[in-house]
């Protein structure tokens, strides 16, 4: 049969339709439109994330659940921005947070750096008697050290835990990560 040489007239026909009519066509054809949109719509909702999955982000123009990895929303929202706006925002609050943990701490802190001050006496007296006195000294100079070093050790120790929060908020601040921020952010509520 491919061998056989067909008509001109063969080679020129195409497929055609059948008119019923415009308003029959319209007809049947807003009929179709609407079976295949409530199927779109349906599967549809199947694309689109748990509200309360950490993979979500709600769009902020129209109020859709998106995957997170999708860089526009259905609507033509920038979703990749307003993730990017959330991360720093939330980056923002961290280095907030650790400015008020180190203003607090800064203020706790200077009653104790007072506290060294009365050390000083105590530490200062031994090397001014060992300058004094070309001998050996005596047990009772050698004591004086110990109220020092024991003022010293409290206000080493009181340091310490005053700035606890300070230390672990800087070490957050410096580990930040995108990656950090996807886990600890908080789901998209759900309407």
């Amino acid at each position: 049969m491919l061998n056989e040489e067909f008509p001109d007239d063969v080679l020129k026909l195409r497929p055609r339709k059948l008119r019923l009519g415009q308003d029959i066509e319209r007809l049947l054809e807003g009929a179709c439109r609407a079976e295949e949109n409530s199927e779109s719509d349906r599967q549809k909702k199947h694309l689109r994330p748990n509200a309360d999955s950490i993979n979500a982000v709600r769009c902020a123009a129209c109020g859709q659940v998106e995957y997170i990895t999708r860089d526009y929303c259905r609507c033509g929202h920038y979703l990749a921005g307003q993730v990017m706006d959330e991360y720093l925002a939330w980056e923002h609050d961290l280095v907030e947070t650790h400015d008020r943990f180190a203003v607090e701490a800064e203020e706790r802190m200077k009653p104790v750096r007072w506290a060294t001050v009365a050390a000083m006496p105590f530490l200062l007296w031994p090397l001014i008697q060992s300058l004094l006195n070309s001998g050996q000294l005596s047990l009772t100079t050698w004591l004086w050290f110990v109220p020092g070093m024991v003022i010293l050790g409290l206000c080493a120790l009181t340091e310490k835990v005053v700035t606890r929060k300070r230390n672990a908020s800087a070490h957050v601040v410096e580990n930040a990560t995108f990656e950090q921020f996807l886990t600890e952010r908080i789901p998209v509520p759900s309407n």
